[in-house]
């Protein structure tokens, strides 16, 4: 057993908080097998019920971390991914709603 690691109640390896990144909220040892060795964020609610949360996985074995990733909905995005849709979506609000200089110009038109 490596030093990032521990065992759960019922003797099996579980992912150590002390290895966890700071946006984990995973209650590490309460899952066996593969899922105890994912990291998980807190979800936040994007729109209409869908979820948007960070996961990144780790090979038990080799330390080998997969992500993270951000799930939205049933879609993974890598972070540049993620970022570039976060890019894309102020993108399109920006087209519909005008800066605020320019609002308050337009208010002070007769």
């Amino acid at each position: 057993m490596s030093a990032t690691e521990h065992r759960t109640a019922a003797g099996h390896p579980s992912a150590s908080t002390s290895s966890c990144p700071t946006w984990c909220v995973s209650r590490h040892g309460v899952h066996l097998g593969e899922e105890n060795w994912v990291h998980t964020g807190e979800p936040l609610l994007v729109a209409d019920g869908i979820r948007a949360v960070v996961v990144m996985s780790v090979d038990p074995d080799t330390g080998t971390a997969d992500g993270p990733y951000v799930l939205i909905g049933a879609h993974e995005y890598t972070l540049a991914e993620a970022r570039a849709l976060w890019g894309a979506l102020l993108a399109a609000v920006d087209q519909a709603v005008p800066p605020p200089h320019l609002s308050i110009a337009r208010e002070a038109m007769p």
